[in-house]
C-alpha cells in the first residue's frame, strides 16, 4: 500500500443526501495521507485536511462501510463481517475550515483482545454541512444566494485496521486480449485472486515482447484493491494498439505483490496479441 499518494478526492452530493456524482476535483478539500492505515503497532493516525475553495465550509464526520462486488465497485452497507467501524474511534466529529486553513483529525484503534487476526476496513466520510453556510461566511457584494446553493461536499477515506498475524495471497487468471472494436485498441481482462486474512494489492506490469525477447512498457504499472470481503475480482484496461509495440506478437502481464523496484514476480502470463 502507498501510505504517501496524495490525491484530491471529491464526491458531490444534494444537501438532502441524495447521491450525485462521484470524481476527483480540485479546489476543494486536500487530503494528506489519503488512506488510513492502523495496527497493533501504530494505533493512531492523524489526516490533515486543507480547504482550497474560497468559501468556509463546517464538516461532520462519521463512518461509512463499504463492501467491493466482484467487479470492483464498492457500495454502501450498514454493517459486514470485516467492518473496522467497532474498532476505530476520531477527534474532533465536525469542524469548520475558513479558506486556506488546516484541520487535523485523530484517528485511533480500539481492538478487543478477542479479535480475530486479520485486516478489517470502513471508510471516514466527511461531510458538509450546508446549512452553515451563510453563517461562517462573511457576504460579499455579488455574492448572493451562491453561498447558500443546497450543493454539499462529501470525502470518502478509507480505513484499515490490521490485527495479528495476517496472511495473504495474490494471484491472477482467465487473462485474455482482444481488440476493441471503434478504436482497434488493445483490452486485457483478468481475473485477480486474492486468499487469506487481509486485503489484497496486485501491482500488474503490461509488457510488449519483442522478438528478440526483450520488453517494452506497454502501460503504466497498474495497482488493483480486492478488499477481504472477496476471493477474486475482474478487471479490465484498454492501452495502445499495436503500432505502439512495434513488431511485438506478445503480450507479457507481470503481478507483484509490492511496488517496491526490487520485488519478485508472484506469477506472469504470456499472452499472444490478436
Amino acid at each position: 500500500m502507498i501510505k504517501q499518494l496524495q490525491i484530491f478526492l471529491l464526491i458531490a452530493i444534494l444537501a438532502l443526501g441524495a447521491f450525485v456524482s462521484t470524481s476527483y476535483a480540485d479546489k476543494i478539500l486536500f487530503f494528506s495521507p489519503t488512506r488510513v492505515l492502523l495496527n497493533d503497532n501504530d494505533k493512531v493516525e492523524v489526516i490533515n485536511i486543507s480547504n482550497l475553495s474560497e468559501i468556509a465550509r463546517a464538516y461532520k464526520i462519521s463512518f461509512q462501510d463499504l463492501v467491493m462486488t466482484e467487479d470492483g465497485i464498492t457500495t454502501p452497507v450498514d454493517s459486514f463481517e470485516y467492518s473496522a467501524r467497532r474498532m476505530m474511534r476520531f477527534v474532533p466529529r465536525e469542524f469548520v475550515l475558513q479558506p486556506g486553513d488546516r484541520q487535523s483529525v485523530r484517528i485511533m484503534s480500539r481492538i478487543k483482545s478477542d479479535t480475530p487476526d486479520g485486516e478489517y476496513h470502513t471508510h471516514l466520510r466527511f461531510l458538509e454541512d450546508v446549512t452553515q453556510r451563510n453563517q461562517i461566511n462573511e457576504k460579499k457584494e455579488g455574492q448572493g444566494a451562491s453561498i447558500a446553493a443546497p450543493l454539499a461536499y462529501e470525502a470518502l477515506i478509507p480505513a484499515v485496521l490490521s490485527h495479528g498475524k495476517i496472511e495473504t495471497t495474490i494471484g491472477m487468471k482467465d487473462a485474455r486480449i482482444s481488440r476493441v472494436a471503434d478504436s482497434g485498441n488493445l483490452r486485457i481482462d483478468l481475473s485477480v485472486t486474492r486468499e487469506g486474512n487481509g486485503q489484497g494489492v496486485a501491482f500488474v506490469n503490461t509488457d510488449y515482447v519483442n522478438a528478440d525477447g526483450s520488453l517494452t512498457p506497454a502501460t503504466p504499472r497498474r495497482t488493483i484493491y480486492i478488499y477481504r470481503e472477496l476471493s477474486e475480482r475482474t478487471k479490465d484496461y484498454n492501452f495502445a494498439s499495436l503500432e505502439a509495440g512495434g513488431s511485438a506478437q506478445k503480450i507479457k502481464l507481470t503481478l507483484y505483490d509490492s511496488p517496491s523496484a526490487d520485488a519478485r514476480p508472484v506469477q506472469e502470463v504470456v499472452l499472444d496479441i490478436p
